[in-house]
């Protein structure tokens, strides 16, 4: 798969998959760190949580303001500073990191059952990301909280990943009220 910063999808166990894959100028260390440590997921991830580092441990996530409220979850894999893999709702995350270069190569496939979010999701997950790069370089955080949460080129990104993966506006999954 090209590193373009876009999204591919494929079947991946019975389940749609949004796979992405970004090369990062940080070790795994670091970034692991933004994954995982609350205060710094806040700076990017759309739900930022508590977790207990071990699989099967329990998965908090902690309301942003404005965000959704999340069940708790589990963690299915955890293998610092490797691999981490945590329900997210109905969905499952897994991310990875391997050294590359003078960075890491991060990868997160996103396991889903509605084949028709995946625009809306493959462009919220490109905007996080884009967070997540901006945030390790210590760049300030987008602001959370009153008024619209999507950033004013997610339209923009999710008609791109509609065309991308062959998915009409109309049966698209619509962006959730909270957002």
């Amino acid at each position: 798969m090209p590193i373009d910063g876009h999204a591919t999808l494929k079947e991946l166990e019975g389940r749609s998959a949004l796979c992405f894959k970004r090369s990062l100028p940080y070790p795994p260390e670091r970034v692991w760190k933004a994954l995982t440590v609350h205060d710094e997921l806040f700076n990017w991830h759309p739900t930022p949580f508590e977790l207990e580092p071990v699989a099967g441990g329990t998965i908090s996530y902690v309301p942003a303001p404005g965000g959704p409220e999340m069940p708790d979850g589990r963690v299915l894999d955890y293998d610092p500073p490797r691999r981490l893999a945590y329900t997210w709702g109905e969905d499952e995350l897994r991310w990875e990191l391997r050294p590359d270069d003078d960075g890491c190569l991060l990868s997160l496939t996103h396991l889903f059952d509605d084949r028709f979010k995946a625009a809306r999701d493959g462009a919220g997950w490109h905007l996080c990301l884009t967070a997540l790069s901006s945030s390790l370089k210590g760049e300030a955080a987008p602001q959370r909280g009153e008024g619209p949460r999507l950033p004013s080129d997610w339209e923009g990104l999710n008609g791109e990943y509609q065309e991308r993966f062959g998915i009409s506006p109309e049966r698209a999954t619509p962006v959730p009220p909270h957002l």
